[in-house]
This record gives structure tokens, sequence and C-alpha cells, in this order.
């Protein structure tokens, strides 16, 4: 293996791990980017719910969490799951694949984009989309596995997000909806 090989594979087994710690910590990742009590979630590219069904439990009965997939399968694991938990503030959405949110304009508190961005070809219409359903004091929460994170950063500010901070060693991105004029 030549040495730009090998350091790409080091590269894709740290991200690997460091997805494995998020998954591990949910719950702590969440509350310390600033999804609380009352919230409103959106949990793109949900999966089987990760971070759905930690999120569910941070908003309590005053806040929701909508989890949105393109695996009819995966949203049908994340409802039994929610549902042995006992949640009843979860909504599950299937997605045909585009960008296209089927939530009205300003309801969300907070968006997670964890480990999903790579998967959609157009990155700026997506974001555009986020910025459109997030209240203006609204937050992205951002996990830029297998993409560069200074190319989410560019993309995120031409849709109208500012980067907040980064977190979890500067791997995880947080914007926030820039001030509306």
């Amino acid at each position: 293996m030549g040495r730009g090989k090998h350091l790409r594979f080091l590269r894709h087994l740290g991200q690997f791990r460091f997805k494995m710690w998020l998954d591990r910590n949910a719950s702590q990742v969440l509350s310390e980017v600033g999804i609380g009590e009352g919230d409103k979630v959106l949990d793109f590219g949900s999966g089987s719910g990760t971070f759905t069904i930690p999120a569910a439990k941070l908003v309590g009965n005053n806040g929701g969490v909508y989890a949105l997939d393109v695996s009819r399968r995966a949203l049908n694991k994340l409802d039994a799951k929610g549902e042995k938990e006992g949640l009843d503030n979860i909504v599950t959405l299937f997605s045909s694949g585009e960008v296209e949110i089927a939530l009205s304009d300003r309801v969300l508190d907070h968006v997670l984009l964890i480990d999903v961005l790579q998967e959609i070809p157009d990155k700026k219409g997506l974001l555009d989309e986020v910025n459109r359903i997030m209240k203006s004091n609204g937050i992205v929460t951002v996990y830029p596995m297998h993409i560069d994170a200074e190319e989410v950063v560019r993309i995120a500010s031409d849709s109208n997000l500012k980067l907040k901070e980064k977190k979890f060693q500067e791997r995880v991105l947080v914007f926030e909806k820039k001030t509306e004029v």
C-alpha cells in the first residue's frame, strides 16, 4: 500500500471510530449542541433512530422529533423502538431522496445532519431547504463524514447559515441561522 493510500485508510478509520463514539454518546452530544426540553427537531437521514430516540427523550412531551429517511424499513424499525421506549413525540417522514422537506416554514429549532451530507448531490439545495424550515434562531448540527468540513462551511454560508462553533475535536459543525433582515 502506497503512503497516500495508507494515510487515506487511517483517516477513514479515524472517521469511523469517531462516528462510533458519536453514536454511543448520542444523548450527551445532542445535549451539548443545545437540544433540550420543548424543542422541535428534524433528524435528516435518521436511519433507525440512533439520534432520534435520544433527541425525543431530551425534548420531552412538549417537544417533538421528525425522523426523515429514504428507507421505509429503517423508519419502521424506528417506529418500533419509539413505541418500545414509550415515546409518542416522534413523527417519521419517508423521503423520495429529493431535498424538499414536507414541513412548514420556520417550525424547527434544530436540524441534525449526522453522516448524511455526502449522500446528497444537491447540498446547497438541502441547506437552503433546512434554512427555510428553521426558526430564526435555529441551529443545524452537521457531522460531515466523508466530506471536507470547509466545503460544508462554504455551502452553509451560501445558504444563510453561519458557523457558530466546532465541537468534539472540531469534527462536529454547529451552525446558526443568520439573522433575517
